[in-house]
């Protein structure tokens, strides 16, 4: 018990000796308190996270199945061909259009080259899966600007969602091409 003084509602206070809380009570207060300052930090993390882990791509990645590769230059007013830096021309069909990613960066390769490495968001991994599944054992173009940047064959269907963009890259090529992607 420990002493309090009361106001009853007149002019006079009075002495009362009431029951203290017990100490349990005031810790689970104390910790229902903190735990919901930090489930509301969390969400807003979460939220912060969720919205900035989208790229959007200056330029859009075109992922088209090739079709035929032919040595030289395309010839001029051919629809569905695309050169290449080989210099190559592409002759490809329809593919995916990939406008956002979660993440751009560039790697180095353990042959001393680099790599760029795009993490898709998930409705372009499906896409991208379904079409490696499609184009199995067969080439298919990655462009951006207009320009044919690799044009790798598909082994394996990619599924987890990340291409690793390679081809002979030095660090400086590889910093320019994810600055077309990525604007930045």
């Amino acid at each position: 018990m420990v002493p309090a003084l009361v106001f009853d509602g007149g002019r006079c206070f009075r002495l009362l000796l009431v029951r203290k809380p017990p100490r349990t009570a005031l810790f689970a207060a104390i910790i229902t308190i903190g735990l919901t300052i930090a489930a509301v930090v969390m969400a807003g993390v979460l939220v912060a996270v969720s919205i900035s882990n989208q790229v959007e791509l200056a330029s859009p990645l075109l992922v088209y199945p090739v079709t035929q590769q032919a040595p030289g230059p395309c010839p001029a007013g051919v629809a569905g061909s695309i050169n290449g830096p080989e210099p190559s021309c592409y002759q490809v069909a329809s593919g995916l259009t990939i406008r956002r990613v979660s993440n751009v960066h560039v790697e180095g390769m353990p042959d001393g080259t680099y790599a760029l490495s795009v993490k898709l968001l998930s409705g372009d991994r499906d896409a991208f899966a379904k079409l490696t599944k499609d184009n199995l054992n067969k080439q298919v173009a990655l462009v951006v600007n207009g320009r044919v940047i690799t044009a790798p064959r598909i082994d394996t269907p990619i599924t987890g969602g990340r291409l690793l963009v390679t081809g002979q890259f030095t660090k400086p090529m590889a910093d320019q091409l994810a600055v077309d992607l990525t604007g930045a």
